[in-house]
C-alpha cells in the first residue's frame, strides 16, 4: 500500500518556514539596498532631467518589482487549504493619499504650497540648466 504525500507534512512546513526564513532575509536585503538606491535616483532625475525627472526611479521600481516576483516571498500560500482570504479594499498608497489630504488641508495653506512648489522648480531648473551648459561647453 503506498501513501499520499500529506500536502502539510511536518517535513513540509518546516523546510517550508526555513526557506520563507531565507526569502524574508533577501527581501530585506533588496529592500535595504532599494531605499538609498530610489532616493538618489529620484535626486539625480530631479536635478539632471527636467523633460523626465522619474526615469531612474521608476526604473528602480521596475527592477524592484520583477525581483519581488523572483524572490516569491509569499508563494507558499497558494498551500492554503482554507477558505480563501478575500481583500478588495483599499491599500497602503489610499492610505497615504488620504493622509497626506487630511494633513495638507488642516495644516497647510494651498497658496504657501504653490508658491513653495513654485520655487522648488524654479530651483531644480536653475540647476539643471547650470548642469546642461557644463555639458554643452
Amino acid at each position: 500500500m503506498s501513501e499520499t504525500p500529506d500536502t502539510n507534512s511536518r517535513t513540509e512546513v518546516v523546510r517550508d518556514t526555513i526557506v520563507l526564513q531565507l526569502k524574508l532575509i533577501v527581501d530585506g536585503l533588496r529592500d535595504l539596498a532599494l531605499m538609498p538606491l530610489c532616493f538618489f535616483a529620484a535626486l539625480i532625475g530631479l536635478v539632471i532631467h527636467s523633460e523626465r525627472p522619474g526615469r531612474y526611479v521608476y526604473r528602480i521600481l521596475s527592477y524592484g518589482r520583477m525581483s519581488e516576483k523572483w524572490i516569491g516571498l509569499f508563494d507558499d500560500a497558494d498551500k492554503d487549504e482554507m477558505e480563501p482570504i478575500k481583500y478588495e479594499g483599499k491599500n497602503f498608497d489610499d492610505l497615504i493619499v488620504k493622509t497626506q489630504t487630511a494633513f495638507e488641508s488642516k495644516y497647510v495653506d494651498p497658496e504657501k504650497k504653490d508658491l513653495l512648489v513654485k520655487k522648488l522648480n524654479e530651483a531644480l531648473n536653475d540647476i539643471n540648466g547650470k548642469i546642461n551648459q557644463r555639458k554643452s561647453t
